[in-house]
């Protein structure tokens, strides 16, 4: 694998997947439960990232990245500005792709893998719980 790759997909993207099932799960279920019941498809998205946003934090911080021993305040912050921009990014790509597929699971999880892999993962990584930990200890399983 090239060396960036190497990078990108290390122990922490491993990890991070385990912690985004876990919050994509309960994002999906607010999400799809609400739209169930009559939400709009951009409330229910948004309400299901919330949702998905508190667990995707506190696993985050402790297990994904291993940045417990950081400040909680300014991650909390840096995260907020993430989960905003990702909740805004899914909020306006569901119902964009709703139109054109017509499937809310399908335009759901086609826009999320696109805003996780090019968006919460990398800021997650190195912005949000960014640490004075080099990238080996960092990678750890």
């Amino acid at each position: 694998m090239r060396p960036g790759l190497a990078r990108f997909f290390d122990g922490a993207f491993g990890r991070y997947a385990a912690t985004s099932a876990l919050a994509t799960g309960t994002d999906f279920v607010i999400a799809g439960s609400l739209h169930h019941a009559g939400l709009s498809a951009a409330l229910a998205t948004f309400i299901g990232c919330a949702g998905g946003g508190v667990v995707s934090f506190a696993l985050s911080r402790q297990w994904t990245f291993h940045a417990g021993g950081a400040r909680a305040l300014p991650q909390m912050a840096r995260f907020l500005f993430v989960w905003a921009t990702s909740a805004l990014l899914n909020s306006t790509g569901v119902p964009a792709l709703l139109s054109w597929l017509g499937s809310f699971p399908v335009a759901w999880g086609l826009v999320r893998a696109g805003v996780y892999l090019g968006w919460n993962y990398p800021l997650s990584r190195w912005f949000v719980f960014a640490s004075a930990k080099g990238a080996p200890e960092l990678s750890a399983p």
